[in-house]
């Protein structure tokens, strides 16, 4: 229980690194934060508190979230607080990389965190796990945006054998059903007509007899708010009924992110996915034969240990059959702990580099043939924010289907729903026009 013993007035700063969950935390922690009096500043030689939110998933991500925390070391009279996968990953190995840290605190004890800044608690170092936390926004947060996350669940159990967030996140926790309705209804009461259900695995939420879509229906029903998205999925989740959910109620948007992985059977095997290459295509097939147009994006990682040119190649051509509207692709980043870590790991980098640079190209070209395929078909769009584009001002919004588009319009402003004509592409961005 948080300590409302705070140092009112202190100014705080958050730099946030990694997936939506640690975008999701740092809200949870500033609206915490806010709850005691504290403020949030948007820049670090303002503050008082510098949090650095890192993640560990690959060693680029790490390396870039320590660079910055070296930044912020040197600025005078701050304290330091490092959390998320990163803190819990390398723990005490950041006071020997930088000096100056004062806190250090793992993605499950950010009530603890709270009650440090606060100053009701001494402790200092927090990498610990517990088995149940779960967080929600308090009511202090106010988005800034038209679209807003909610966590339903955190951690997972799947263990692919690539990967550090069961080790680092813990076992899988589902939000209590209500607690996600009440989140939902106080971000739609705060101008938010977008929310995001987020999860490490968020297909495999189950609360007592709620599984996922059981409460994606209790949302639709309970909820007032204009559009739903979900992330991340597990291909072993799907059920295809949240197909017809999607079918069947517009504002659950129709768009899926999907991880991939790779295409070939064997190293799908070595990075223990629990299903192959042509299950992943027939899944794809039954949701695309319930919900035609469905959009699917993915994740890719090139070079896994053992990688060879024919296993290259059936990733290669599972992304032509698949047909994503875009791929998050990855270089395989070894990461101490995980099965994998273990494994030779025989692919040269510049062949990697080499596959990378292939595999984006066959991403690119796919993505474009789908985009094109849109242009003149109308749309409703969400505008969140404004874009400039040379000497003119857009608004910018994304469709259903998460593609982006810009709308030269004066009669509308942020936060509307309005029907667009697709006109054009400029590199992947769709230029829209209102329609009268």
């Amino acid at each position: 229980m948080m300590n409302n013993t705070g140092r009112r007035g202190e100014r705080v700063f958050i730099r946030t690194f990694g997936c939506q969950m640690n975008m999701y935390d740092s809200q949870f922690i500033s609206s915490a934060l806010q709850e005691i009096g504290f403020i949030e500043v948007d820049d670090a030689q303002e503050a008082d508190i510098i949090i650095v939110n890192g993640c560990s998933i690959r060693k680029h991500a790490e390396d870039r979230a320590i660079n910055w925390i070296h930044r912020y070391s040197r600025l005078d009279n701050k304290r330091i607080a490092v959390i998320g996968c990163l803190a819990q990953n390398l723990h005490d190995q950041l006071r020997e990389k930088v000096e100056g840290i004062d806190i250090i605190c793992g993605p499950d004890n950010y009530n603890e965190l709270v009650d440090i800044i606060s100053g009701s608690s001494r402790e200092m170092n927090l990498p610990g796990r517990k088995t149940d936390v779960t967080y929600s926004l308090t009511d202090s947060y106010r988005p800034d945006r038209f679209s807003g996350f909610v966590s339903i669940t955190r951690g997972c159990e799947n263990f692919c054998s690539y990967c550090v967030v069961p080790y680092l996140r813990g076992k899988l926790r589902s939000k209590d059903p209500s607690a996600v309705i009440s989140e939902i209804l106080h971000l739609e009461e705060k101008g938010c007509r977008e929310i995001t259900l987020l999860g490490q695995n968020v297909l495999a939420y189950k609360h007592g007899d709620t599984g996922f879509t059981e409460l994606l229906e209790m949302i639709l029903r309970e909820s007032p708010v204009e559009r739903i998205r979900f992330l991340t999925s597990h291909p072993r989740d799907v059920r295809t009924g949240l197909f017809r959910i999607m079918r069947d109620n517009t504002r659950v948007c129709p768009h899926i992110h999907l991880p991939l992985q790779a295409g070939s059977d064997r190293i799908l095997k070595l990075m223990k996915r629990g299903y192959s290459s042509g299950e992943y295509l027939r899944l794809l097939e039954k949701a695309r034969d319930i919900l035609p147009g469905l959009a699917v994006t993915t994740d890719i990682i090139v070079g896994f240990p053992s990688e060879t040119e024919d296993d290259f190649s059936m990733t290669m051509e599972a992304v032509r059959s698949s047909r994503f509207d875009s791929a998050f692709t990855f270089i395989y980043s070894p990461r101490e702990g995980t099965a994998a870590w273990r494994f030779p790991d025989e692919v040269p980098l510049e062949i990697k580099k080499q596959r990378l640079q292939r595999l984006n190209q066959l991403v690119m070209e796919i993505r474009l043939d789908i985009l094109r395929e849109q242009i003149g078909k109308r749309i409703k769009i969400l505008l969140d924010g404004t874009a400039q584009r040379g000497e003119n001002l857009y608004f910018k919004g994304r469709t259903p289907h998460f593609r982006n588009v810009l709308l030269d319009c004066g009669e509308v402003k942020e936060g509307d729903i309005v029907e667009v004509t697709l006109e054009k592409l400029e590199k992947f961005t769709f230029i829209g026009k209102c329609r009268r």
